[in-house]
């Protein structure tokens, strides 16, 4: 596949990411109604959004914040999962292609969400454009400690919420608060830390404050950073179980953590492979949440 068309179909949208949303959205369905047609419009919306917001992301860290801008060493680091940081650095596409692959996604996304916004309730509307917008505060919130706290948001409540409101109007949306928590925690308030930590030395330098970078500047072991959350996240999820929120089955995404623990021990030997490995593994937790939440 010719370099340039690779980058606006698969580099810019950073589909490795869509088991969390996804797996969000259709965990909002399965707590307020069936899996029906608009399930599927919703889910093709959240998807359309978070590629949008990735590719958009590209361009900021570039033209804004200037996070992946200057020699390799200077600027974000390249990741095998992802591979936007440094698309537009190598010259593969133009700052002007990547706003407009960015713009692209987000029309696209409106088609099915005006469709839910008739369809459903018109409080899709504002819920999918606050989820176009987050990409922004995104870019930004790297450099005021609001960046957990934001990506979180997105990949939790939003998604959560238009996954309920696209089968249920009424909704209760208070619910699909409280069930979002554990997408925010696996991706965001854990999953930061990791996909920060190659970028860390050459992002300080211009200025960034997260506790994703604080891990590394103040040198905190990652694994047990890592590890405290996984840890909060097994018993938040047992919590959600005991007061009826999360079906039992749901317990299954708990097969998961011997193998997050096991590419953590061995992150000191090889951080690209047990990375890429950790993220695997990461990215089946949520997949398995929702299985057993739908199995009953």
């Amino acid at each position: 596949m010719n370099r340039k068309i690779k980058a606006h179909i698969l580099t810019l949208p950073r589909w490795f990411a869509a088991p969390f949303f996804g797996a969000a959205l259709l965990l909002g369905v399965s707590l307020a109604g069936d899996f029906n047609s608009n399930a599927w419009i919703a889910l093709t919306a959240g998807l359309l959004i978070m590629a949008g917001g990735h590719s958009f992301n590209s361009y900021l860290d570039y033209a804004w914040t200037g996070l992946d801008k200057g020699e390799p060493v200077d600027r974000s680091a390249e990741k095998d999962y992802t591979g936007g940081q440094s698309i537009i650095a190598q010259g593969v596409v133009s700052e002007r292609e990547v706003l407009f692959n960015a713009i692209g996604w987000y029309v696209l996304a409106l088609i099915p969400v005006i469709y839910l916004a008739i369809n459903s309730t018109a409080l899709i509307l504002p819920l999918a454009l606050a989820g176009m917008a987050i990409t922004f505060w995104y870019s930004k919130s790297k450099f005021n400690y609001t960046h957990e706290l934001c990506l979180g948001i997105g990949v939790g409540p939003i998604s959560v919420l238009l996954g309920m409101l696209a089968v249920n109007p009424d909704a209760n949306l208070l619910e699909g608060l409280v069930a979002s928590a554990p997408f925010a925690i696996i991706l965001s308030f854990a999953g930061l830390a990791f996909d920060e930590w190659p970028d860390a030395e050459a992002n300080l330098k211009k200025g960034v404050k997260s506790l994703a970078y604080k891990v590394w500047e103040y040198g905190i072991s990652l694994e047990w950073y890592l590890t405290s959350w996984i840890l909060f996240l097994l018993i938040y999820q047992v919590l959600m179980i005991n007061v009826g929120i999360l079906n039992p089955m749901s317990a299954i995404a708990f097969l998961t953590y011997p193998f997050l623990i096991g590419t953590m021990v061995m992150l000191k030997s090889d951080f690209r492979k047990f990375g890429g490995l950790f993220v695997v593994f990461a990215a089946m937790y949520p997949l398995l949440l929702l299985l057993g939440q739908v199995m009953g």
